[in-house]
């Protein structure tokens, strides 16, 4: 149950950068102060090492992820993507205290961050486009290699045509961000608050796990892994009734419900 509630993060990197989260336009450029001038060019030497540990956490490297991340921080303390990426690293290891802390630096420092918005979204973009060619090379690299097996019962192809899929559902969740309008409210993305709600659930802290997969679906309705997870918070609660509900939205979001803790949590609400 554990590996479907709670879903590898990888992906979420992918999708939710702050820098692309609003758009307001970056203070007027002619008009810089020296105090703006010198935070963009701490940006500018700080951003390429989030985004080189952001990668190396999406390939399952952790601790060179984490080594950059801090390199990242040390130049710009103040980076929200960093603390996010570095509280998910921190979940990965179920070092869940420094996760909750990390998650909590990037909600508190993202508002301030999203002036940056403007200066790095064209560069969000590009990075995007390139991941997405990268995926579809490799989804017809294993389209091929799977053409050219025999028919048959082989259970390599099995594997083979699962490895597309994530190819494939991977491209769309590029595609709709790259066709997704930029928001002119500064409003911390729905992912933030997911994986303080995830840290929190690990703590123990159920009531307040809730609390934040509800502001994750608030902010995004179709963020079915929030409602998942705030199903199997209900559930641990007793909220057997409210848990269902909650999985049936996961389900109508798109998202894969564990079908044995389904059939859990429907036995206990026909017990009420």
């Amino acid at each position: 149950m554990k590996k479907n509630v709670f879903a590898t993060l990888a992906t979420i990197l992918l999708i939710v950068p702050w820098i692309a989260a609003s758009g307001l336009q970056l203070f007027g450029q002619k008009d810089f102060n020296m105090d703006e001038k010198k935070l963009i060019d701490t940006f500018k030497r700080a951003n390429p090492l989030y985004l080189g540990g952001a990668e190396l956490f999406a390939k399952g490297n952790l601790d060179k992820a984490e080594k950059k991340l801090l390199e990242c921080l040390a130049v710009m303390p103040e980076h929200a993507d960093a603390q996010y990426v570095l509280a998910q690293v921190h979940l990965k290891r179920k070092e869940f205290p420094q996760a909750l802390a990390a998650i909590t630096l990037a909600e508190k420092n993202y508002a301030a961050n999203a002036k940056f918005q403007n200066f790095s979204h064209q560069d969000y973009l590009d990075r995007l486009r390139q991941q997405r060619a990268g995926l579809e090379d490799k989804r017809a690299q294993v389209q091929e290699t799977l053409s050219r097996m025999a028919s048959g019962n082989n259970p390599e192809k099995g594997r083979l045509e699962q490895e597309i899929q994530t190819y494939v559902q991977s491209i769309r969740e590029i595609d709709r961000q790259l066709n997704s309008p930029v928001s002119t409210v500064i409003e911390i993305p729905a992912d933030y608050f997911y994986i303080q709600g995830n840290a929190l659930f690990r703590l123990g802290r159920t009531v307040e796990a809730a609390a934040q997969y509800r502001e994750a679906i608030r902010l995004d309705p179709r963020h079915g892994n929030s409602f998942n997870n705030l199903a199997l918070a209900l559930f641990s609660m007793g909220k057997y009734r409210e848990a269902l509900d909650s999985l049936a939205q996961a389900e109508a979001a798109g998202v894969k419900v564990n079908p044995d803790f389904k059939k859990a949590v429907e036995a206990k609400v026909t017990q009420q």
